[in-house]
């Protein structure tokens, strides 16, 4: 950290949001690990809501749209030739697919395309495991994104789009289908969640004297052979005032200041809750 500090006038911004960006994203980036995705398609998603948060940004808070390219960048820290083309792009879902194809796809697809792998009607041809020459080995560092081709194989292995038979690889099956990560539903609430949580914390940042609510409730004394049973307790503790008291209140607010004829038009606003451990 004191290295961080001595280069913090190097900066364009307080040095601490490192640590803030730091605290934020590990928990996101060991869910991504986890499920597989690439970085690349992390970093090319993350550059374009830069961009587009940068816009949204600018057109709240400038007097005029004049050199929105030049604001963005100077915003954002991106060189203007990235803002202009992210600005100008106009992906489709296919385009989108095929950007982000993963390097198994990648592989199975050159395969069966690219002689000596394959023969002269893209037929692809066993392969031996390892080694020079015609090896699957071979195939994954010409086409697998410089990644080690052991965790590839086992991985086409798993999906079933290649086999072991006498001893070579064998191709299968072209298409490859990422195994079934986390349920999509409890995705979906996860995001919500999060993003909810966030935008609480920019509002508190922004609006000191009009804060939304937002406490963490804690302890440090309870070791970690209790935690489990201190977990059940706290559980059934905010269930139980979730809902015998919390819910029902929460309706008689909501039916004070609802209208059916809005409703279509209403973004959700509410409360959150959730346990957690660091």
């Amino acid at each position: 950290m004191n290295q961080q500090v001595s280069k913090s006038a190097n900066l364009s911004f307080d040095v601490y949001w490192l640590d803030f960006i730091r605290t934020c994203l590990r928990p996101l980036i060991r869910i991504l690990v986890k499920q597989k995705v690439e970085f690349n398609s992390f970093q090319n998603l993350v550059r374009e809501l830069f961009v587009e948060e940068a816009e949204k940004h600018i057109e709240k808070n400038a007097q005029n749209s004049r050199g929105k390219i030049s604001s963005i960048a100077y915003q954002t820290g991106l060189d203007r030739r990235e803002v202009s083309k992210i600005l100008k792009q106009t992906f489709n879902q296919y385009e989108i697919l095929e950007q982000n194809r993963s390097r198994e796809g990648s592989i199975l697809d050159h395969w069966r395309s690219h002689p000596p792998f394959c023969d002269d009607k893209n037929n692809p041809l066993p392969l031996k495991r390892s080694g020079s020459g015609m090896s699957f080995e071979r195939l994954a560092q010409r086409f697998g994104k410089n990644i080690s081709h052991g965790p590839v194989l086992d991985s086409l292995l798993k999906a079933g789009c290649v086999a072991i038979e006498d001893g070579l690889v064998v191709y299968k099956k072209k298409a490859y289908t990422p195994p079934i990560g986390v349920n999509k539903e409890k995705a979906r609430i996860a995001g919500l969640s999060i993003s909810r949580l966030i935008n609480t914390i920019n509002h508190n940042f922004s609006d000191s004297d009009n804060t939304n609510f937002q406490r963490n409730l804690y302890t440090i004394r309870v070791p970690e052979e209790s935690r489990e049973n201190f977990k059940q307790e706290v559980t059934e503790m905010i269930r139980d005032v979730y809902q015998e008291i919390i819910t029902p209140r929460f309706d008689l607010i909501e039916e004070k200041y609802e209208s059916v004829k809005s409703q279509a038009k209403n973004n959700p606003i509410g409360l959150g809750f959730f346990y957690f451990n660091d």
